[in-house]
């Protein structure tokens, strides 16, 4: 909630009436419904709790939005008034309407004209501009779930939470803490529904607790960075059953994960219904790509960033049911040179029919192997996006890529390599000394050959233009 415009006379009216609480208390239960949204304004404005809460009881609304308190400084007086408010029934004497309210969202700032809608929009992240105070209590515990139940239908939160850890340490704290321990204590009455969890080098035990807390149906997409080696395989069994249950997930990522767990782990994850996205970045996935990929639905798009694919990967993923349904496939910082010729081609022919983005960059792909798979990329004609930077091409072998890709028309972006004729290759990854004229007389040509071929429409890149 915030106020850009001059002020009104319904705001200089709500501004009176908030002179005085305990009246505008009690005037609530008469309020006309539009006045509500104006009121809400002023009273998180002006820091008055003892309001704030008593709207919240009275709300008359389905969805209560306040995702634009990420700008502010907010107290934690003010987050307290707003839980009290969906926790406490009120009294006779306060404000006997009854508040609508089933929605608490923290997700995403909106401008909503009509208020007795929810509005489903992508979720942005809720940050808080300082550390909130620590609460007396513990940190969450396992079997905290076991209280009375709610005897009224429950208010639900949406939020987007970012845990944090160090080297292995994890102290959850502020507004993520705040907010686990109120629906904890709430017997039901909130329920925490978080569409986008970021978690970063938490250690799994701790992840299990926090996950018991949280709807794991409304979980959306789920990104976990974790280097920590040292775990019990009982917490990865118990965290990976948890993921399983996300019944609505969309999209998964998983970075610098040791790839040595145990292959009941993976195997958990193949209730996951829904995901369409997934990226495994940087970890030993050697000969493993089938433990990931054991879903019962086909994947839209998939992520294998430098994971050490093997040639029995590539001719798994060309076999499995996703690749006749992917239309985004990122390979990128794999050694590839051994699947060409192979099983590489068939993964591209296998993919052909849906494929929209193709991603080969520093695949240790020669000039031979490129001009091989041109055929059968010349047959994904729904192709929009093509990346084999950092590959060793010389200027003829992109040229000629180029020319056989020209009669894709949906092939919009192309990132080529740096020709082997402008810079020094240290290895296949590394280079240096760039001789940027030559550079940039080698582009000039390309976008020349592209135009005379009437692609004028294609945009070509090269790792320098995109540092």
């Amino acid at each position: 909630m915030s106020r850009q415009d001059p002020f009104s006379l319904v705001d200089l009216a709500a501004q009176s009436l908030l002179s005085d609480e305990d009246s505008i208390v009690r005037a609530l239960e008469d309020l006309p419904v539009d006045l509500f949204p104006t009121l809400s304004i002023a009273a998180f404005d002006g820091g008055h709790t003892k309001t704030v809460t008593a709207i919240v009881q009275a709300w008359p609304f389905p969805c209560l939005h306040l995702g634009s308190l990420r700008d502010q400084s907010i107290t934690q007086d003010l987050l307290e008034a707003v839980l009290d408010g969906l926790e406490l029934v009120p009294t006779n004497t306060a404000c006997p309407r009854r508040s609508k309210l089933k929605v608490l969202d923290f997700t995403h700032d909106f401008e909503c004209s009509n208020w007795e809608e929810c509005s489903e929009t992508s979720p942005v992240p809720f940050t808080i501009t300082h550390m909130l105070e620590e609460p007396e209590t513990d940190q969450l515990m396992p079997n905290s779930r076991e209280q009375p139940q709610c005897d009224r239908e429950p208010v639900e939160i949406h939020t987007d939470l970012f845990l944090d850890g160090l080297f292995g340490f994890f102290h959850l704290s502020g507004f993520p803490l705040y907010i686990l321990q109120r629906v904890e204590k709430s017997h039901g009455c909130l329920r925490l529904c978080c569409r986008t969890l970021v978690i970063n080098q938490v250690p799994f035990h701790s992840l299990v607790e926090i996950l018991g807390v949280l709807e794991l149906e409304a979980i959306r997409e789920l990104r976990l960075h974790h280097r920590n080696r040292f775990c019990f395989q009982s917490d990865l069994i118990r965290f990976f059953t948890q993921v399983g249950q996300m019944s609505n997930l969309g999209n998964l990522t998983m970075s610098h994960i040791p790839w040595d767990f145990p292959a009941d782990c993976f195997s958990l994850l193949s209730p996951l219904g829904h995901l369409q996205k997934l990226h495994l970045i940087f970890g030993c996935l050697s000969g493993q790509l089938h433990k990931m990929l054991s879903l019962q639905k086909p994947l839209e798009t998939l992520v294998i960033n430098g994971c050490r694919l093997t040639e029995n990967d590539i001719t798994y993923l060309s076999q499995s049911i996703h690749a006749a349904r992917l239309k985004e496939l990122v390979l990128c910082s794999n050694n590839l040179s051994e699947t060409v010729p192979g099983p590489l081609e068939v993964l591209l022919a296998e993919v052909s029919g849906t494929l929209q983005h193709l991603n080969l960059r520093s695949c240790r792909l020669k000039e031979a192997q490129l001009r091989a798979l041109l055929p059968v990329l010349c047959c994904c004609f729904c192709l929009r996006s093509l990346v084999f930077f950092d590959n060793v091409i010389s200027t003829s072998g992109i040229m000629n890529v180029l020319q056989h890709l020209a009669g894709l028309k949906e092939l919009k972006r192309v990132q080529y390599p740096i020709p082997a004729e402008c810079v020094v290759y240290l290895d296949e990854y590394r280079w240096e000394n760039i001789n940027r004229v030559e550079l940039a007389r080698v582009h000039t040509k390309l976008q020349e050959m592209l135009q005379a071929l009437q692609r004028a429409d294609m945009e070509l890149t090269n790792s320098t233009s995109m540092a």
